[in-house]
């Protein structure tokens, strides 16, 4: 990592998925790219991690057990703290719901 990369603050990126190999491989290339980065396997311990580490973008599956991503992004959006974070959603859902709930 060059001086000037280094000397930057790093943004902090939530990557929240159910598969551990998604989350593995973006983690990996975020932190490549000089993000700091926090996980969680569901829209629970999102939730949870997002009010401890307050990132600047959640990256969210949406079908994941127990909370979906977009009831999860429902509940961020409800913390003052997260009213503008951005929210990125991740998918292989190609339902009008989905994308229209989104």
């Amino acid at each position: 990592m060059s001086a000037a990369k280094s000397a930057q603050i790093a943004h902090k990126v939530l990557v929240v998925d159910d598969d551990p190999d998604i989350v593995e491989l973006l983690e990996y290339n975020l932190e490549k790219e000089g993000y700091e980065v926090a996980t969680a396997a569901n829209g629970r311990m999102a939730i949870e991690t997002a009010r401890s580490f307050i990132p600047e973008l959640v990256v969210l599956d949406i079908m994941m057990p127990q909370m979906d991503g977009i009831e999860t992004a429902r509940q961020l959006r409800e913390i003052p703290d997260f009213r503008n974070t951005y929210i990125l959603f991740l998918t292989a859902r190609s339902e009008e719901y989905s994308e229209v709930a989104a």
